[in-house]
């Protein structure tokens, strides 16, 4: 699956989790790991056990765990958790290895969703190894916990951190993985760098991001959705290819050569604006 958005949430805040739900996040990632004191871990455990159980029917939203890092006290009671019904999969973070992904999905009951974190320079160099593991569903990066990792400064323009979002990027295409996923913002009152943010993801290629706040989603749909001018003309440019310009390797549209990668391109924008409901039916 691909999801443009999914929404942080504290696991020791039933109240939120289950307010989570109706939200209008695409995913969900309920939070045993950086949003939870180490004080509070085992708690957050039984709080997010208690929101599920309540939640009753499976919900129609997908629910991620974020669980704890790999060899910490917590990891294996974690990724126990999600083999619940009601959760869609894990969020491994500081990924770094095809074998933490390979023992995560065992203990999640080898089926759901595993999405990699790559937060830590071991995990930018090791990326084809982790992807070699075949269960790896989606990736995520985590942009701040990379940059105390490496000793860099985020700035609003982002380049210091464009090599990891490029190599991330190119090795989960080259993999077949489709959900690429940003980092999150943390100024949730800065929409306008948010937007800015998104879309110089989106450029790099990454088709979704991760949010803290539920303010931030309509931003983030807007830019990670294709616009209506990007859906008439994949539509015009898909209905000229299939009709007018039948059989033909090479045509010219509206003043503009047109090939295969042009008419994929287009294929790629109208799968996009079908999956999240903005054309019905093909």
């Amino acid at each position: 699956m691909i999801y443009r958005s999914l929404m942080f949430t504290p696991g020791t805040k039933k109240e939120r989790l289950l307010k989570s739900v109706n939200s209008e996040a695409d995913a969900l990632l309920w939070d045993l790991e950086d949003a939870v004191h180490p004080d509070d871990k085992d708690g957050a455990q039984a709080v997010i056990k208690e929101a599920l159980d309540e939640l009753g029917d499976k919900p129609a939203k997908p629910i991620f765990l974020r669980v704890n890092q790999y060899d910490t006290e917590w990891y294996e009671e974690d990724v126990k958790l999600a083999r619940h019904e009601n959760v869609t999969g894990i969020m491994l973070p500081k990924t770094e290895s095809s074998e933490q992904a390979a023992k995560t999905w065992e203990g999640m009951g080898s089926e759901g969703e595993l999405i990699a974190l790559i937060e830590t320079a071991a995990g930018i160099i090791r990326l084809e190894d982790i992807f070699s593991n075949p269960n790896i569903s989606g990736v995520a990066f985590g942009a701040i916990d990379y940059a105390v990792d490496v000793d860099l400064t985020l700035t609003e323009a982002g380049l210091e951190a464009l090599y990891a979002r490029s190599r991330i990027v190119t090795y989960a295409k080259a993999a077949g993985i489709s959900g690429i996923y940003d980092t999150v913002f943390p100024d949730v009152h800065n929409e306008v760098s948010l937007q800015k943010r998104a879309r110089s993801a989106r450029a790099l290629g990454f088709n979704g991001q991760m949010a803290v706040h539920p303010k931030q989603l309509e931003i983030i749909h807007e830019v990670y959705s294709p616009s209506r001018e990007e859906i008439d003309w994949a539509v015009k440019v898909l209905l000229y290819a299939e009709n007018e310009a039948k059989g033909q390797g090479v045509f010219m549209f509206d003043g503009k050569m047109v090939d295969r990668p042009v008419i994929e391109k287009a294929r790629q924008i109208y799968n996009a604006a079908e999956r999240y409901q903005l054309v019905i039916g093909g």
